[in-house]
């Protein structure tokens, strides 16, 4: 029971409560007690218990009962958490409403000087500096062009969050031109996301021509360099719109005697049968997973809530006896 409690413990923490909170409501959720008794049962301190029991009851997820043997503290519905979620949801969505209006005003108080001599660097270093600037990538205009030097998963291995910034990209509607090294050509099925090859053109070159170490991304003034060894990553945009256009430039050169690579052949759909989540938009993907996390935490416990009550019919019972 105690590694059920664990499990449902670490479940019930992703929908916002504390690991002392998921305790308290787990044991509360099987049957109704007073603070020392969710003492005695949680190993969390009395006094921290009457905190967790007051911010909870503030929360709509317990309640006081009293009877002639005292005040008891009894769990809430179960569904009540969904009613948290969606109170954060809105929340979310307020604050992403409101970025959206200020941006246009915020890239004002932020504009590079036209000069052909002005600079912009910045530098990243680890998985989250790669996510970063992956990131900043999705601002492109028009066209991304990219001496390749191996999947996007090289940078940040995470398949999931990797795809993820792959919808954003058709979402952002611009095109990707990879050019690679002939023996570093990614994978022709490198991602599910079918819809992402429509917008994704891909050339080899020979390595005598040009050997592709480090992966360079040139879109809008910016020129990205990402550059991963083992577990060591460090990443430097370069911001000029001078230096972006001569990258260009030397781009298109070896685009020109490049080979063109064949498009992957979508997957059949009915092999596929979820393949439709991908087309969601990535606020509503979120949303679906953490809809989905919900109802299983809520069958869980439900499900507690229901052996609890079995348990104590049966002693009840044999008690009674």
């Amino acid at each position: 029971m105690l590694n059920n409690t664990d499990k449902f413990v670490d479940e019930i923490r992703k929908l916002g409560l504390s690991k002392d909170e998921a305790r308290v409501y787990i044991e509360l959720l099987k049957s109704d007690d007073n603070h020392m008794g969710l003492s005695r049962k949680t190993g969390v301190n009395r006094t921290k218990v009457y905190r967790i029991a007051d911010d909870l009851e503030k929360r709509s997820l317990i309640s006081r009962k009293t009877d002639d043997r005292g005040t008891f503290l009894t769990a809430s519905d179960p569904r009540t958490l969904e009613t948290e979620i969606v109170a954060r949801e809105e929340k979310i969505k307020s604050q992403t409403d409101t970025l959206k209006e200020l941006l246009p005003e915020l890239d004002k108080l932020k504009i590079l000087e036209k000069s052909p001599f002005h600079f912009e660097v910045h530098t990243y270093d680890g998985i989250e500096g790669m996510k970063q600037m992956l990131w900043h990538e999705l601002k492109t205009k028009d066209e991304a062009l990219v001496f390749c030097s191996g999947p996007m998963e090289d940078l940040v291995p995470d398949k999931k969050w990797c795809d993820r910034h792959r919808m954003k990209t058709i979402q952002a509607d611009y095109v990707v031109r990879d050019l690679v090294t002939a023996d570093k050509s990614e994978a022709p099925d490198f991602t599910d996301v079918d819809q992402f090859y429509d917008l994704y053109e891909s050339r080899s070159i020979s390595p005598d021509e040009l050997d592709v170490e480090h992966q360079v991304v040139i879109y809008n003034d910016t020129v990205a360099i990402y550059a991963a060894d083992g577990d060591k990553r460090v990443g430097t945009e370069i911001i000029n719109s001078t230096h972006a256009d001569m990258f260009r430039q030397i781009f298109e050169k070896y685009w020109e005697s490049a080979t063109p690579q064949p498009k992957p052949t979508s997957k059949n759909q009915s092999s596929q049968p979820l393949s439709w989540v991908f087309d969601l938009p990535y606020d509503l993907f979120d949303r679906l997973m953490h809809m989905i996390s919900l109802c299983l935490v809520i069958r869980i416990s439900m499900r507690i809530s229901e052996i609890s009550i079995v348990v104590v019919k049966v002693f009840s019972s044999n008690s009674l006896e």
